[in-house]
């Protein structure tokens, strides 16, 4: 049986990954949420105050600043990945995630 999704507001560390107009990928914070069987929806205030999802929202995920920065970076070098016509641009493409996903900040 399904259950009705609940609203949550957002607390620290709740980010919605996005793609713009551009096609760039971006983070948010997210302010309002809501919790369904599906998992989570971002949703925004619409002109008449009705909570809509945001239409540009691709995930939305908790996580420390790093953590969310490296899974954008990922998720832009998977399409990377996915246009790349050698072997070499592939090669390249992963040289560049190990180094993303091993990357910490000096002193931590």
């Amino acid at each position: 049986m399904s259950q009705q999704p609940t609203l949550h507001y957002g607390e620290m560390g709740w980010v919605a990954i996005t793609r713009d107009a551009s096609g760039q990928l971006r983070t948010q914070g997210v302010r309002i949420f809501e919790l369904g069987d599906e998992g989570v929806t971002a949703l925004l205030k619409n002109g008449d105050g009705t909570h809509v999802e945001d239409p540009n929202v691709i995930d939305v995920i908790k996580g420390d600043p790093l953590g969310v920065a490296k899974l954008a970076a990922m998720l832009q070098l998977k399409e990377l990945a996915d246009r790349a016509t050698t072997p070499a641009q592939v090669d390249a493409v992963g040289a560049v995630a190990d180094w993303v996903t091993a990357w910490e900040p000096r002193g931590a």
